[in-house]
């Protein structure tokens, strides 16, 4: 379960405590009343790998203004609810939290309505067209697997709805269909969709990367978003 807008503020408010405390800076395994355990990290690159082989119970991990942080340690320290703080902005008079794969402030901004993930080389292309406050779209992602994995976090995370396009819709769908969390249907054409949105309490459409394109996704997700915002 992620963790809630109050666990976090409480983490980052103990990361700011233990930062400007008259303790020796950066000091990992710190167990005082007022700070909370941090473990600093000054690699280039943040690995799943690196984090798993250097946290111990840890609550928090610092790392620098220019490290890049991979999608699966940002997956895996909020399984955990490691907060990820940047140093430099720690100190700013509005901090700001790595969460869900984005630098945010305290104060959380709301889900956009539909989490956008794929397989399809175009994923970049979907990102340009479509209006940020309408979808959030994700990188492409390596395989079927994966794509809905970032679907099913996108709605945990809040997002109303999901959009994937992948390689094998069937048995991505399938593999949704045993989350609690998905109503999934495959779309395979523009006039299915329609009886899609009538027929079906569906909140994830699934479409194969074979059978569309930028321009015709981009329509699916646009109408997509109209029904969800006129059944809201």
């Amino acid at each position: 379960m992620s963790p809630s807008a109050a666990e976090i503020e409480t983490i980052v408010r103990r990361v700011l405590r233990a930062l400007t405390s008259d303790a020796a800076p950066g000091a990992a395994g710190s167990t005082g009343p007022d700070t909370v355990s941090t473990l600093r990290l000054s690699d280039r690159v943040i690995s799943m790998q690196l984090v798993r082989d250097k946290l111990s119970n840890q609550q928090a991990i610092e790392i620098g203004r220019m490290s890049v942080v991979t999608p699966a340690a940002k997956d895996y320290c909020r399984e955990r609810k490691i907060a990820i703080v940047r140093l430099g902005e720690a100190k700013a008079s509005a901090p700001a939290l790595i969460q869900d794969g984005t630098t945010k402030a305290l104060e959380l901004p709301k889900p956009q309505r539909l989490f956008v993930a794929g397989t399809a080389s175009w994923m970049p292309s979907i990102a340009k067209q479509l209006c940020n406050r309408q979808s959030q779209v994700e990188t492409m992602q390596a395989d079927d697997t994966s794509a809905m994995h970032r679907i099913s976090e996108g709605l945990r995370a809040g997002h109303q709805a999901g959009l994937a396009v992948v390689s094998a819709p069937h048995a991505a769908c399938w593999q949704a269909a045993r989350d609690d969390r998905l109503r999934p249907a495959v779309v395979s054409n523009w006039a299915e969709l329609s009886d899609v949105l009538r027929e079906v309490p569906v909140n994830v459409l699934i479409l194969s990367s074979k059978n569309w394109n930028v321009a015709s996704t981009c329509n699916v997700a646009r109408r997509f978003f109209e029904h969800l915002r006129s059944n809201s």
